[in-house]
């Protein structure tokens, strides 16, 4: 019997033990009241009070019988805020290694961010001084070019007058010879404007396709053609003008053209794309290259205004322009007929736009921050077309017909910059054409054989007249007969190009 009580003893003292070595290796799977496991059933099942804190069912109950608060957190529990858990078993794991992982990766993930944006603005500036390189190489490789003219006009002066016998210096002015190569028919018509790629030997027409062609009718473009070792290929190119072709003007290599139907188009011609459409307030006449920085252009419009455009307005991925930067208005009602950007030089102390009209004629003098300064030109009324001459420093500006014949005045430009820019006109030599007006014509001061000539439509006679700028005669020196009447010419490689509203003809200059 004292045997029996010792071993009852013995296993009841180590039970004790036992569930208390459970109860400190598990104190999170026991009542906090009884410190006793929880059941998945009976009276001693896992509940939870709206606290959150975990109890054995009857422990709770007997507790809440004599306080209304949680035995963990004190705040107040009513018996029918118990809820029964359904569960096996309740561990708490330790997430702070994992916490502090996650905020690891977060930071590791702002920072990339932060990276991949500095990137972004730095690519971005790069490409900016990409383009910057780009315009100062041009710009480096057009100042060797204008040198190697200068250089290449000087000596073939020189050559010239050395070759003169004594008995000839008197009367140097040499004989024209032009003979006939080539002539491009356009049964079309609407050809207005030439203009010439020297890098690329690449001449453009404006006109309208060939009526053997897919394109629409209404769909204006240019002719380029090619005239290396002779007049290789013909190709007619969309623009997508919609009407009439009134100038096109080149800046390296892309194509600025302007139109009636109120848009400025940028054509890339090398890549043959569109680069970018500018939308007008009105018939657009004239335009040019800010050839200090040709993401400006500019729009001589039908209303008497000049409109400015800058290409970096764009938004990405988009190539179309509807609204300019400035508008400079010219207080004219007359069309544009020219406009021309001239830069600053050793003999011209501004940078600015060269502006004509019908009525008026005047020099807008860039200031800074697309700012100008309108200087008026002295230049009678009833203008037909305005050249700016570089190599010279010369202005030809020629007047229609009316009750005396057409004339050409021949300027010599004159400013100043001691205090501030002032601009003047100094006439040199006047010279009489036709009598008769029929279509809007330019006149060019063109450069051949280290001579300066003025060539200018003549109505009357169907063909043109040309004048060496040293001639003291007004009557023309030379006049070709063409059987049209002559819109526009340009001096090519060795031809002297003439275009006509359905024809180009190319004559060998000798």
């Amino acid at each position: 019997m004292a045997a029996t009580d010792m071993n009852a003893s013995q296993a009841s003292n180590r039970t004790p033990r036992r569930r208390s070595l459970s109860t400190k290796e598990n104190d999170d799977e026991g009542c906090p009241i009884c410190l006793e496991p929880w059941t998945n059933s009976g009276a001693h099942r896992l509940v939870s009070t709206y606290c959150g804190h975990l109890f054995g069912k009857i422990c709770i109950e007997q507790w809440l019988r004599t306080s209304q608060t949680c035995p963990q957190c004190q705040s107040r529990v009513r018996r029918r805020d118990l809820r029964w858990i359904f569960c096996r078993s309740i561990k708490t794991l330790d997430t702070s290694e994992r916490d502090n992982a996650i905020k690891e990766r977060d930071f590791e993930r702002r920072a990339k961010l932060n990276l991949e944006h500095e990137k972004v603005e730095l690519q971005i500036a790069y490409e900016s001084l990409q383009q910057h390189c780009l315009h100062l190489q041009q710009e480096h490789d057009r100042l060797l070019k204008l040198n190697q003219q200068l250089n290449d006009t000087k000596k073939m002066t020189n050559e010239s007058v050395q070759s003169v016998p004594i008995a000839a210096i008197s009367n140097p002015i040499l004989t024209i010879n032009l003979q006939l190569e080539a002539t491009i028919k356009t049964p079309e018509g609407m050809c207005r404007v030439l203009a010439y790629a020297s890098s690329s030997h690449l001449l453009f027409i404006s006109s309208q396709p060939s009526s053997n062609s897919h394109a629409s009718n209404a769909d204006y473009g240019i002719k380029k053609i090619s005239l290396i070792d002779g007049i290789r290929s013909i190709e007619y190119i969309s623009l997508n003008h919609t009407k009439p072709i009134r100038d096109i003007q080149l800046y390296d290599t892309l194509l600025l053209s302007c139109a009636w139907d109120k848009t400025l188009r940028i054509y890339n011609y090398i890549q043959n794309t569109t680069d970018l459409l500018c939308e007008c307030s009105s018939q657009v006449w004239s335009c040019a290259w800010n050839l200090d920085d040709p993401n400006l252009v500019f729009a001589g419009l039908n209303t008497g205004r000049v409109q400015v455009f800058d290409r970096r307005q764009t938004q990405q991925n988009e190539t179309i322009l509807s609204s300019s930067i400035e508008t400079l208005d010219f207080s004219t009602t007359s069309p544009i007929l020219c406009l021309q950007y001239i830069q600053k030089s050793s003999h011209f102390h501004a940078n600015g736009l060269l502006v004509g009209s019908n009525d008026k004629s005047g020099f807008y003098e860039y200031i800074s921050n697309c700012e100008y300064h309108f200087h008026e030109l002295p230049i009678d009324k009833n203008l037909s077309s305005l050249h700016y001459d570089v190599l010279t420093n010369r202005l030809l500006a020629s007047f229609r017909p009316q009750s005396n014949p057409a004339r050409h005045e021949l300027y010599e430009i004159i400013t100043t910059s001691h205090q501030s820019f002032q601009i003047s006109l100094q006439l040199i030599q006047t010279f009489l054409g036709s009598s008769v007006n029929i279509i809007l014509s330019r006149s060019k001061i063109l450069h051949h054989n280290a001579e300066t000539y003025v060539v200018a439509s003549d109505n009357r006679a169907h063909g043109i007249e040309i004048w060496n700028i040293r001639q003291t005669e007004k009557i023309p020196l030379y006049k070709l007969s063409t059987q049209c009447d002559i819109i526009d010419s340009c001096l090519a490689r060795q031809y002297l190009c003439l275009l006509a509203d359905n024809q180009l003809r190319l004559y060998k200059w000798s």
